[in-house]
């Protein structure tokens, strides 16, 4: 008789199942860094209202700088391959080495350019990391409790925030510079103005991007088949705490980005019992932010949905920025022309009508990286979105199914919507928007080799 000698041939034989633990089994400082630097960019806008100097905006990423040097190292040790679907990490480098090439721009200072080169090439890596060293359904679920752990904390922090109002919110000297007036907006037909709850985030907008990420996520739990029913109706109770949460933040497009996500989950998950299950909690949801708003917010909502002038000035704002950027400049300014990534030291060290501010990453895209950057989202977009879609599809009828649905609708939702929205380059939501695209990809991918081992031992 014969026994295995090492714990790969112990795990073939005896294979354990899938545990959230399984991030402390392999790549552990991989993973550790990835979680602590999405931890510290929820925190940032937090840190960055009670804390000067450079700690709140670096910590995040040399968490995320030291995971991929880890990584890298390993990778090169090994002589490991990057297996991705199709052309996937070409298109993943991609998006890493053209942003890199513009750092030689002479639109922009060596500073500027470095500082915006972080919201461009920093995030991709989370991706190529996740297509690496996931390798279990426990792992990617470790992320997700995460997310919704962090989502559970900074909901109700925002929540607390609106209740007790902007002299609380914007009680430090920090605080009331780096706000200002962003956290308000004008009550329509009157001359009255509201407070918006930005809670651990610089701005309202990412508070409620954080919110829409934590609604699809235990949206895809609380609607699969695969996970236990107190999770699911765990997972269930929180999605009306996101959405309140992204109610007091009074963000518009974030309510497009959440319909657009949960008829995107509906067409992975087909309709059924579950998704009508969800209908009460979302009643209720509207019902308490109504009452706690005085109905102004949700009036807002319904001004975006009901009325086309609205909507449309959504869509066509961020497309006149890069129409008029590119009809100035074909190739672009440079990068951190728009300000995105950029320290506010740096940005107040320049003239008032240096930056050209944009509300999308198209914008954003056109802006900075002129023709090239549009074409990059393009091809992100139309490269890398039906894979997601495809694998989504795939996992949506196996185990891994609780977790897949929620990243799927996250992924492909967000992604869609780059006209109104940044999903791409803020942090904690680049970081999660890559890595979790990187995770479903690869458990596509172990449940493609699995299916293939079992295959191979049929007789």
């Amino acid at each position: 008789m014969t026994y295995p000698t090492t714990a790969d041939q112990i795990e073939t034989q005896a294979p354990r199942p899938d545990s959230w633990t399984d991030v402390f089994r392999w790549d552990v400082a991989i993973h550790m860094l990835i979680m602590a630097s999405i931890t510290a960019a929820t925190f940032q806008g937090y840190l960055k209202d009670r804390f000067g100097g450079p700690l709140p905006y670096v910590l995040a990423d040399v968490c995320l700088i030291g995971a991929v040097l880890i990584w890298f190292g390993g990778m090169a040790v090994r002589h490991a391959p990057l297996r991705a679907p199709g052309l996937t990490a070409a298109l993943v480098l991609g998006s890493i080495i053209v942003p890199t090439l513009y750092v030689m721009h002479p639109g922009s200072s060596f500073v500027l350019s470095i500082a915006g080169l972080r919201a461009w090439s920093a995030y991709p890596f989370a991706c190529l990391v996740a297509l690496t060293t996931i390798r279990s359904r426990g792992q990617v679920e470790a992320y997700v409790r995460l997310i919704l752990l962090l989502c559970v904390i900074t909901a109700v922090y925002g929540i607390r925030q609106y209740i007790q109002g902007p002299d609380i919110a914007l009680g430090t000297n920090l605080g009331a510079l780096r706000h200002g007036t962003t956290v308000f907006y004008d009550i329509a037909g009157t001359t009255r103005t509201d407070f918006r709850a930005f809670s651990t985030f610089t701005f309202p907008a990412p508070f409620a991007g954080m919110m829409v990420f934590g609604i699809l996520l235990a949206a895809g739990i609380a609607t699969s088949r695969s996970e236990g029913r107190w999770m699911r109706l765990t997972t269930a109770l929180l999605i009306p705490v996101f959405f309140v949460g992204m109610t007091v933040s009074g963000t518009r497009a974030a309510i497009v980005v959440l319909l657009v996500g949960l008829m995107v989950l509906g067409a992975f998950r087909g309709m059924g019992i579950r998704q009508v299950v969800l209908m009460p909690l979302l009643l209720a949801a509207v019902h308490v932010a109504t009452l706690l708003t005085a109905g102004r917010i949700i009036e807002r909502y319904r001004s975006l949905l009901l009325r086309e002038t609205v909507i449309w000035s959504y869509v066509s704002q961020p497309i006149t920025i890069a129409w008029n950027a590119l009809r100035h400049d074909l190739f672009g300014v440079g990068l951190g022309r728009t300000g995105v990534g950029v320290p506010m030291q740096i940005v107040n060290s320049y003239p008032a009508d240096y930056f050209v501010f944009s509300d999308g990453d198209i914008g954003r895209a056109a802006v900075e990286l002129g023709v090239f950057g549009v074409a990059l989202l393009l091809v992100i977009l139309i490269g890398l979105l039906p894979h997601v879609v495809r694998a989504t599809r795939r996992l949506s009828r196996t185990s891994h199914g609780g977790v897949s649905l929620g990243i799927g609708a996250l992924v492909v939702s967000t992604g869609a919507l780059l006209l109104i929205g940044s999903p791409l380059s803020t942090a904690p939501h680049g970081t999660i928007w890559w890595f979790l695209l990187g995770a479903v990809l690869k458990l596509s991918m172990v449940e493609d080799d699995a299916a293939l081992a079992g295959s191979a031992h049929v007789p």
